[in-house]
């Protein structure tokens, strides 16, 4: 029985048998169905603060636009051919972003198709 034992031991195995390998991979598939989730919705909540702080931006540029100019500025375009942005940012999804500034100067940023929700202010 030792010497069995101990024949055992010395021999060099050489791979993995079916069942560590099984093993090995439920493990990783588990730990893949809890990992995939949060990542999605970590860039999920990322994209929509990126298009919230755009949306700021884009409001910001407005409201100084207003009290610079006097008037509301015609597009998002007309606040980028003036200075007050660098360039017209795109939604994470690709739609537009789509301007409001009332008589008062405050700007509202919506979607471009105007049933989003307001992201600006």
């Amino acid at each position: 029985m030792y010497k069995r034992f101990v024949k055992l031991i010395n021999r060099k195995n050489k791979g993995f048998t079916l069942i560590e390998l099984v093993i090995v991979i439920a493990i990783l598939g588990i730990l893949a169905t809890l990992v995939v989730p949060r990542v999605s919705t970590s860039l999920t909540n990322a994209k929509q603060t990126t298009d919230k702080a755009n949306a700021k931006i884009i409001g910001e540029a407005a409201e100084r636009y207003f009290i610079e100019q006097g008037s509301a500025p015609a597009s998002i375009q007309a606040l980028v051919d003036s200075g007050y942005l660098n360039k017209v940012p795109k939604m994470s999804n690709g739609d537009d972003f789509y301007l409001t500034v009332d008589n008062n100067g405050k700007a509202t940023v919506r979607a471009k198709d105007q049933n989003g929700n307001v992201l600006y202010p």
